[in-house]
């Protein structure tokens, strides 16, 4: 896809903080928060009284698919779980670069054939 909406430079637009995995959660929660919000569920963890509760658990689902990236303690892991009637069938652990490949790829296809969600990364895409 050429312009501003290809597949490089979006995965390159969400790898861009992951040298600090706690920031890079919390940049990549908020920019998949405002482009895509039908496609990302966002689980955060702290107590009653924590101001800014982190981001535990991000969940991006592009049926049958969920992308899932859980941060603890600095570490990330993240996985792709196959999901058929809200059971989780198959679960495949996945290093972070191709995570973020295989994310990027998905976003780029649901642009491609919505037309609110390709408006919404390229704004993502001007705001990075």
């Amino acid at each position: 896809m050429a312009g501003p909406l290809s597949f490089d430079v979006l995965a390159a637009s969400l790898r861009q903080d992951s040298r600090d995995l706690a920031v890079f959660a919390e940049v990549l929660a908020k920019k998949l928060e405002q482009a895509v919000p039908n496609f990302v569920r966002i689980e955060r963890q702290g107590g009653l009284f924590q101001k800014n509760p982190t981001v535990r658990r991000i969940v991006v689902t592009f049926d049958p698919w969920q992308y899932v990236l859980e941060h603890q303690k600095g570490r990330v892991n993240a996985m792709r779980v196959k999901m058929v009637r809200g059971v989780a069938i198959k679960t495949d652990p996945m290093d972070l670069n191709p995570w973020i490949d295989a994310v990027s790829e998905e976003l780029v296809r649901v642009a491609s054939q919505e037309s609110e969600a390709r408006e919404s990364l390229e704004r993502f895409l001007l705001d990075s």
